[in-house]
């Protein structure tokens, strides 16, 4: 069974953890991964997104021209979408792009696709609080992990201010809390990075 790596907060390697056994079995088909992140990506989308109707834009519904003897083509009043500042045709109006997922789908997904990232060893804890919330003892902690140059999905508790703020201001770093993690989020990073507070939490939402 693979083993989670575990550095303390200078970046010295400590005994690793095994991976809890409910976790290591998540194992969901691909495509209930793909519905689900879709779903995460639609629902964050506005919708509000508008045009105006014919209806809606500002004119006179006077006919144009009469309508024979002119030698012009046959028109109506200025608001037809072939006149400028007329209406739009099939145009966008706001809508909810969100798609409904069941909580259990939405768990199975996670699971699995944090096991992944487990199983390929892609997954560190570090133990142990920091100094100073500064951004460059962070970044020196990365290069001695040997996370330096990935996408990182770092994860902390909200307590743990210090890491959340020496953290923030890195650009291959989204730092964040493991309410705030979704399916979307664990896929769009190489690796995860986690505080120990935060691996007992995300131990806990994926069900180990």
């Amino acid at each position: 069974m693979a083993e989670i790596k575990v550095f303390d907060s200078k970046g010295a390697s400590a005994a690793a953890l095994e991976i809890p056994e409910k976790l290591a079995g998540a194992n969901a088909a691909k495509g209930l991964v793909h519905q689900v992140a879709i779903a995460q990506l639609a629902g964050s989308r506005q919708g509000t997104a508008c045009t105006k109707t014919r209806g809606e834009v500002r004119g006179s519904t006077i006919k144009v021209r009469r309508q024979k003897g002119t030698g012009r083509s046959r028109q109506g009043d200025r608001r037809v979408p072939h006149f400028r500042g007329g209406g739009v045709v099939h145009g966008p109006k706001p809508r909810d792009y969100g798609q409904a997922t069941p909580r259990k789908m939405r768990q199975r997904a996670f699971a699995t696709v944090v096991n992944s990232r487990a199983q390929n060893d892609r997954i560190v804890v570090v133990d142990g609080e920091i100094s100073a919330a500064k951004t460059k003892e962070f970044v020196q902690l990365l290069g001695q992990i040997g996370l330096s140059g990935q996408k990182v999905l770092f994860l902390a508790d909200v307590s743990e201010q210090g890491y959340l703020r020496s953290s923030r201001n890195i650009p291959q770093v989204q730092a964040q809390t493991v309410a705030q993690t979704s399916v979307v989020d664990v896929l769009n990073c190489d690796s995860i990075l986690c505080t120990r507070q935060a691996w007992e939490q995300l131990e806990t939402r994926v069900g180990a």
